[in-house]
């Protein structure tokens, strides 16, 4: 009977290790998505931002899944270790296993942590890309608007107009 708890605890430090392997699995699927995206971002290939997103929701649910999974293995890590039930982190729990599987599982952990952040500066350089993007276009229609030729001009309201962005205007035919 003594024995069963740290049979248990076992069970719960292999849980906690698949679980890591299978996020990381996971944030390496995300790397290439975001590589993915990057590459469509510098071709402007917009139709493959909708199979790309749709990569993206099926990993990150994936992830959420694999999240609440990790939250009741460490519930019951953080019982078994008698840890704290509120702001308990993996690092505090595996710190009192004070097991050789536990060091293991916190290097695993720590490499885990560095493609986490690795992926966050992949998603920041996108959104620096997409933000260039946008500022090239709206100069670009900035630098396109000129005075209209002519009173022959309407509004999208269909008031007359003397001048204004010609994306806005309709001419008068006939």
């Amino acid at each position: 009977m003594g024995r069963l708890p740290i049979v248990n605890e076992s069970i719960s430090l292999d849980e906690l290790s698949n679980i890591l392997t299978r996020e990381s699995v996971q944030c390496d699927l995300l790397a290439q998505n975001i590589v993915q995206e990057r590459e469509a971002i510098k071709r402007l290939a917009f139709p493959e931002f909708v199979s790309i997103n749709h990569s993206r929701i099926a990993i990150l649910e994936c992830l959420r899944i694999l999240k609440e999974e990790l939250d009741v293995v460490l519930d019951r890590l953080a019982s078994a270790y008698h840890g704290p039930e509120t702001g308990r982190t993996l690092t505090e729990i595996l710190r009192q296993a004070h097991s050789p599987q536990a060091e293991g599982i916190m290097q695993q952990y720590e490499r885990l942590a560095d493609k986490v952040r690795a992926v966050k500066q992949d998603i920041a350089v996108n959104q620096i890309l997409i933000k260039n993007i946008q500022s090239f276009l709206i100069r670009a229609m900035d630098a396109h608007r000129q005075p209209s030729p002519g009173e022959d001009l309407y509004t999208v309201s269909g008031s007359r107009s003397n001048s204004g962005m010609p994306a806005a205007l309709i001419r008068r035919e006939g």
